[in-house]
């Protein structure tokens, strides 16, 4: 065989290179979460990962066509299991330096479930 033979499993087809020292950086995820509450002032999400207390991650809001980006603070972190899911994480988030575009969708989104809540005869 010629010189050029790769490792069994090495699958990469163009060359890496060596990087000497440290190099820093940044990695982002994007995630869609359950929303179980929400309301000025925060948010009970779900999440499969249990972020850590105090963090501060960027959050994607949308509602009704309309999308705000907000920053938030973990809190609490509770984990939880039901028969069909399994390492689930109930994570409390409280907002910091809301938008007023993000205030009226959250605003917006609150009226209506009010609104459907009383039609359906459900409590709040």
């Amino acid at each position: 065989m010629d010189g050029t033979k790769r490792r069994l499993g090495d699958r990469r087809g163009r060359p890496r290179f060596e990087i000497v020292g440290q190099l820093w950086g940044a990695l982002e995820s994007v995630e869609p979460l359950r929303l179980h509450n929400l309301s000025r002032g925060g948010a009970l999400i779900e999440s499969r990962v249990p972020l850590q207390p105090e963090s501060i991650h960027r959050l994607r809001f949308a509602y009704r066509g309309q999308v705000s980006d907000l920053q938030a603070r973990v809190r609490h972190v509770t984990p939880f299991s039901t028969a069909s899911m399994h390492d689930r994480f109930l994570v409390g988030v409280e907002f910091l330096a809301l938008p007023s575009a993000a205030l009226g969708q959250i605003d917006g989104l609150v009226a209506a479930h009010i609104e459907s809540s009383d039609q359906s005869g459900e409590s709040h």
